[in-house]
């Protein structure tokens, strides 16, 4: 056999490995994805006799709403594929959504928000208006009080592609919207860390 035609030999084998390896390039590293899709419906726990719910993006029940039109992007390790407790503790994710409910009473005060940007492990902020804010804010409204229950479905490993399922997202009272809400409806009306809702909802990626 010729240098040359051992060359081309080991150059094919090289090739035909490296080949067999890619469906595993991700192996022990995270990916951020893009998302297709995504949107939450989200029940409102927080109440107060004389204030009205009214959402801007209605739900399944008088008093839920929904955020739509997510937009940013999901981290997984697609190495943990095969773990699910471990490929659900990988995901993050960091979205805008359009949406949101407003709150008013007999009076005329009134607040509302919308248009969240978040993620699962910190605050979400949203436009706040107000009576003494119309044109309104963007403030800290709710807290992940507890990391929500997360489905995750791999659908292809090469190119990625993720749906995730998510649960019993426990929505709680940011300090900023607290002084908000008692503004508009009267010391006491919240306080921080109250529970203001709770979500479920799902994403692509």
């Amino acid at each position: 056999m010729s240098r040359r035609t051992i060359l081309v030999v080991v150059s094919a084998t090289v090739l035909t490995a490296a080949a067999a390896a890619a469906p595993f390039c991700f192996a022990g590293t995270s990916v951020t994805l893009p998302l297709g899709s995504g949107g939450a419906e989200c029940e409102l726990a927080w109440k107060k006799d004389g204030v009205t719910f009214r959402a801007l993006t209605p739900g399944s029940s008088p008093t839920a709403f929904r955020l739509v039109d997510a937009t940013g992007t999901a981290t997984i390790d697609l190495a943990s594929v095969g773990n699910p407790v471990a490929l659900a503790n990988s995901v993050y994710i960091r979205a805008t959504t359009k949406g949101g409910f407003a709150l008013t009473d007999a009076a005329g005060h009134y607040v509302q928000i919308s248009n969240s940007d978040g993620s699962l492990t910190g605050d979400t902020t949203f436009v706040v208006q107000t009576t003494v804010d119309p044109a309104g804010t963007r403030m800290p409204v709710l807290n992940v009080a507890a990391r929500p229950t997360i489905t995750p479905d791999v659908r292809s490993v090469v190119p990625p592609r993720v749906n995730l399922a998510l649960s019993d997202a426990r929505l709680s009272v940011q300090p900023e919207f607290a002084d908000a809400v008692n503004e508009a409806f009267g010391a006491g009306s919240v306080a921080p860390g109250d529970l203001l809702a709770t979500c479920g909802g799902t994403v692509t990626a």
